[in-house]
Order: C-alpha cells, then sequence, then structure tokens
C-alpha cells in the first residue's frame, strides 16, 4: 500500500471499515481482493474502503488537507519506491491486481496534469465453468471434453457441437493437452465401458494429400501433420499429435481416413494392451462420418477456445 494525502472524486461506491486508526484502515484494504483505495480523514478516522471497478479518480490533496488516502500497488523491487507524486512518483504509471465476485482485474494508476491519480481496469480472460485452461505460447487455451458411453458423434457433428459453445475442435499443442483430453474421455465413458474408443480433435486432411497425385506432394506422405488444416488457429507447436504405430495409414483399409481422432483407452482395465506403441491418447486418421466399428465407437469429442472476460466486468 502506498500512503499520500487525497480523495476519491469519482467513484461509483464505497463502504465503510470499522476502525480506529488510519493503519487498520489500510491493513483492512490491503488484505482485501477487491479493495484498491482506502480513505479517511487524520481525525476523526472514518475509513472507506474503495472496490475494483468502483473508484476511478482521486484528487492529489496536500498535507493540511488532513485527507489521508492509501492505493493498493504492485511493487517489484525490494525496497519502497521513492519521489513526488506517490503512488505514480513523477509521470510513470503504477500497476495493480484485485478481484470481485465477477471478475480478475489488471489496473493502471496515472497521474494527470490536473492533480489527479486516474484508475483504469482490464478485466482479466477466464475460461468458463466446465473449461480447463491451459498456457500456449500464443494465448491461454480452454477445453472442454464432451461424450459418454451411449453416445456417437461424427467429426462434422462434433465441430458443430463446439461451434454452439463459441468454440472450436481444439488441437493438442502439448502432451499435458493429450493426456487431459484422453483421461477426461475415460472419466466420462466409465470404468465400466468394456472398449476402447475415439474422440474427435482437430484435424481435416488437405484435399492435395488424398485426390490424385497426392504421393507427389512431400508433406502428404509420412506422419506429417502438414498434411491436415486445423480449425484450431492457436496452435504452435503440435506436440500433443504422438500417432499410433504405422499411423496414419490414410486408405489402407479402403476408404480415406481424413479426420483426426484420439484413443481412448483404459489401461486400467485393459492392462495386457502394449501402451508403449498404443498409447492413451495417441493420434489416428479416422474416416470423417463413420461413428461405429467391429471393436470401437466414436464416443465424444473436445472443444477448445480463447478464454472470455466474464460477463458483467468492464
Amino acid at each position: 500500500m502506498i500512503v499520500t494525502y487525497g480523495k476519491p472524486i469519482n467513484y461509483t461506491a464505497s463502504f465503510s471499515h470499522i476502525s480506529t486508526t488510519w493503519e487498520e484502515c489500510v491493513g483492512a484494504c490491503y488484505q482485501s481482493l477487491s479493495c484498491v483505495v482506502a480513505h479517511t480523514p487524520e481525525s476523526p478516522i472514518n475509513c472507506k474502503l474503495f472496490d475494483v471497478s468502483k473508484v476511478f479518480e482521486v484528487e492529489k490533496l496536500e498535507s493540511s488537507s488532513g485527507l489521508l488516502v492509501a492505493f493498493k500497488a504492485i511493487n517489484s523491487g525490494n525496497t519502497c519506491p521513492i519521489g513526488d507524486n506517490p503512488p505514480t512518483f513523477g509521470n510513470s504509471k503504477n500497476q495493480g491486481t484485485a478481484s470481485n465476485q465477477i471478475a480478475n482485474y489488471t489496473y493502471d494508476i496515472d497521474y494527470s496534469v490536473g492533480d489527479t491519480w486516474q484508475l483504469s481496469y482490464t478485466a482479466i480472460p477466464v475460461c468458463p465453468s466446465g473449461w480447463t485452461q491451459f498456457t500456449r505460447p500464443s494465448t491461454n487455451w480452454c477445453i472442454q471434453v464432451i461424450g459418454g458411453p451411449d453416445v456417437t458423434y461424427t467429426q462434422s457433428e462434433a465441430l458443430t457441437n463446439c461451434e454452439n459453445l463459441g468454440s472450436t475442435l481444439t488441437g493438442l499443442e502439448t502432451i499435458d493437452e493429450r493426456d487431459f483430453v484422453a483421461n477426461t474421455g475415460i472419466a466420462l465413458l466409465g470404468q465400466d465401458y468394456p472398449e476402447y474408443a475415439g474422440f474427435w480433435v482437430s484435424g481435416t486432411r488437405k484435399p492435395e494429400c488424398y485426390t490424385d497425385g497426392w504421393e507427389g506432394y512431400s508433406y502428404c506422405t509420412g506422419t506429417s501433420l502438414q498434411q491436415f488444416d486445423f480449425t484450431d488457429g492457436y496452435l504452435t507447436n503440435y506436440a500433443g499429435y504422438t500417432w499410433d504405430w504405422q499411423q496414419p495409414d490414410r486408405n489402407l483399409n479402403g476408404t480415406w481416413a481424413n479426420c483426426i481422432q484420439i484413443w481412448i483407452r483404459n489401461q486400467a482395465k485393459f492392462p495386457q494392451y502394449n501402451y508403449t506403441l498404443f498409447a492413451n491418447g495417441n493420434a489416428d486418421d479416422a474416416v470423417c462420418d463413420v461413428v461405429d466399428y467391429q471393436n470401437y465407437h466414436l464416443r465424444g469429442f473436445a472443444c477448445g477456445k480463447i478464454p472470455e472476460v466474464p460477463m458483467g466486468a468492464i
């Protein structure tokens, strides 16, 4: 907390805190996750606390005013800063973080030539309830896995379901993402599910990689992921795509398998399987509009989207 003289002049709400000293008032703001500014006259103490996104401007005053104000701000150093116009210490900017029931926020404290400090807020995007957040080089990313033991989905049905949730089929940026989707798939199918299953993820083979002459394109051969287009536009490393042994096999079975599924394999239920070659979460190319095979079914899919600013946050 940075203490100086001043008073809030542009705010929408404040609340009183029972304090007998200024130190108690400042401490109450410091301990509160939502408080960003504390204020009181020097005498008698009348502590007012101002929460994030509720106070926008504080007037700078001299010590003769007897009006104290304290700003919650981040100090990255090991010592208290010094200089004029605390908490901005000259014309520099200071920052802080706070949260309320709606969102987490960062905020800037700027000094104005009109002898006021301006506070501006930015709500931090988060993954909605039911989604799990992962960190990617280009953005944070939210994933939700959907499926069950008694449902099936074609790849286009899976994509439509994701789009209805404001998302798309997720890619697999990392092994952590792959393992999350695969292990969640096991949980959705249940421990008594009697077989393996497939879940759709992002990846559709490019037309030139399955039409006549595809062998002439080097990226259409082998295990290269360049042979696929991805609706997940935030992929960078693709490290979560680990192919099953001898996959992808394209049209080896007579029909082109142009979409990517991952295998859901419960090692606790099937310990005899060779999980070195056929790991839970490994990728395979599958026929896009077929859901039922002799030994398994396409039981689910994984959606992904970037985090969102919570509704009601400024």
